[in-house]
């Protein structure tokens, strides 16, 4: 979790246009002025096509700033909010299609110079936008993503604890499989109504997440309900080598899950 302080400012400042700033205190801080700077560059990159659109950026008296297209649909921690309790079996399993078909799009993307190398490295409810039907989603918040050209990072925890993976949560780089790991923590949060893990202070859930595996006997019966819900399982596998390759080989093995019709 990052400190209530250092969170940017993001309002709509038109119709449809939501614009990010950094806050006073993170202004002066040379690396959250880097980061903001090279999320611009990345959404530049990515298109839009599942990440928001990113349609203009540059630097003021108070800073760098970023305006994005507003994404019309809820997070999936908004949902979880008005739900107060699990989302539907049926629609956890479209929804986890077509958010690991996002996830793969995203770490798949590519310039002209090759791979993007990208890794989201903060996916948790807040993050994820997902239409009613369950049948786009959109990954939000790239501010601690790191991609090819990316600001070296400094070794400190920057992420949503409850939903890291246990090799960032002990200081490792982020990777795609830490990204799988994340985004299955999420959907499996929309599965059992709340996180998955338990409610800690963050040095205690830092550690809790590093060294206990996140699988218990709650989690494992999810594992019947459908496809998309044994998939969620093996990319919790608390080993990275024993999660999938790839979010693709992931998306692929849920192919069999109808879209809605207005989704086709």
């Amino acid at each position: 979790m990052r400190p209530a302080q250092t969170l940017p400012n993001i309002a709509e400042i038109l119709p449809g246009v939501i614009e990010k700033r950094l806050t006073a205190r993170t202004l002066h801080e040379p690396e959250a002025v880097a980061r903001l700077r090279a999320e611009a560059i990345l959404l530049r990159a990515l298109g839009g096509r599942v990440t928001p659109a990113l349609l203009d950026a540059g630097e003021d008296s108070r800073g760098p700033w970023l305006h994005m297209g507003k994404i019309s649909s809820p997070t999936l921690a908004e949902r979880l909010d008005n739900a107060r309790g699990p989302l539907a079996t049926a629609w956890i399993e479209c929804a986890s299609r077509a958010a690991f078909d996002a996830l793969a799009v995203v770490h798949e993307a590519a310039d002209g110079a090759g791979a993007l190398d990208v890794v989201h490295a903060d996916i948790s409810p807040a993050n994820l936008a997902i239409d009613d039907a369950g049948a786009h989603v959109t990954l939000l918040d790239f501010e601690l993503a790191c991609f090819r050209g990316s600001p070296a990072r400094d070794g400190a925890f920057r992420g949503t604890a409850a939903f890291t993976a246990p090799e960032v949560a002990r200081g490792e780089s982020p990777t795609p499989k830490s990204d799988l790991y994340s985004l299955a923590a999420t959907l499996a949060a929309a599965a059992l109504g709340r996180s998955p893990r338990p409610p800690l202070p963050l040095p205690a859930l830092l550690a809790t997440a590093a060294e206990v595996e996140i699988i218990d006997d709650e989690l494992r019966a999810l594992g019947a309900r459908g496809p998309a819900h044994a998939a969620l399982l093996r990319c919790l596998a608390h080993d990275p080598a024993s999660r999938p390759a790839s979010a693709r080989e992931i998306a692929l093995s849920l192919r069999t899950i109808p879209l809605p019709n207005s989704a086709r």
